[in-house]
């Protein structure tokens, strides 16, 4: 009997052993701790936020990647080695640069600062629709989000089945870059949002009870705040839009009520 309680003890040591966990720190590139870090471990679909004081802890094993999202931070990625279980890791990220948007002046300067004031700026139309659609972003759903959902294969150009007047939004997005500039026109954002639903894995999401209405909408949110169809549409890396999407899934949580 002694003996096959020991043997008990042993494999549960032995069990709880092999529980491996990194820790350490998260601070920006002046130093600064920064809590509420979200960090990824891709190979286990696990995740935890850094407190407070930077501080974190997340189960892994080595040859794990783990990866440090933060809204206004670059996405940092972490191989996971022997060495990671026996020290305290530094991990440092760093801010994104904030580009100023270029303005297109569509009139001719007189040199009357008073008259030309009045040709400055954002048009009462365009300041109204850009109103409507921030509204229509943070606005909750109406239907009540289906539960084990099973997810369905998008035909590219076919936006009617499953889809919360996406035509509609994208058109007002495409007046708005109807203009000559660097943005994605409507057919460039609407081929887009096709090639994205279809080529990147949105499984993770569907873990949070998010069905296509659901998907649809959170990409449309993603798209406003990242203008990914500008960034990716010439050169789709699948990576980088992978991580801007994580990144903007963590501040649309805060203002939708998403289950896990």
């Amino acid at each position: 009997m002694k003996i096959k309680l020991l043997l008990i003890f042993v494999s549960i040591s032995a069990f709880l052993s092999a529980q491996n966990t990194v820790s350490g720190t998260v601070s920006d590139e002046n130093g600064t701790l920064q809590g509420q870090v979200l960090v990824f471990n891709f190979n286990k679909s696990q995740s935890v936020f850094s407190d407070a004081n930077g501080f974190f802890s997340i189960t892994a094993d080595v040859s794990d990647e783990i990866r440090f999202v933060k809204d206004g931070f670059y996405r940092y990625d972490f191989k996971v080695t022997a060495e990671s279980f026996s020290e305290k890791n530094s991990v440092i990220i760093r801010h994104v640069e904030i580009l100023i948007p270029e303005v297109e002046l569509k009139f001719q300067p007189t040199g009357n600062l008073e008259k030309d004031a009045q040709n400055v700026g954002v048009s009462k139309r365009v300041a109204a629709l850009n109103s409507k659609m921030d509204e229509y972003m943070k606005s909750p759903m109406t239907e009540a989000i289906p539960e084990n959902a099973t997810p369905k294969s998008f035909q590219p150009h076919d936006f009617k089945e499953g889809q919360v007047n996406l035509i509609g939004v994208a058109d007002a997005i495409g007046k708005l870059l109807s203009k000559k500039t660097t943005k994605a026109n409507y057919y460039e954002t609407r081929d887009f949002l096709a090639r994205l639903k279809s080529e990147i894995d949105l499984s993770y999401y569907r873990k949070f009870g998010m069905g296509d209405e659901g998907i649809d909408r959170f990409l449309l949110y993603a798209e406003d705040i990242f203008m990914l169809s500008k960034k990716y549409r010439k050169k789709f890396d699948k990576v980088r839009i992978s991580n801007d999407l994580m990144s903007a899934f963590g501040e649309y949580r805060k203002t939708n009520s998403l289950e896990y």
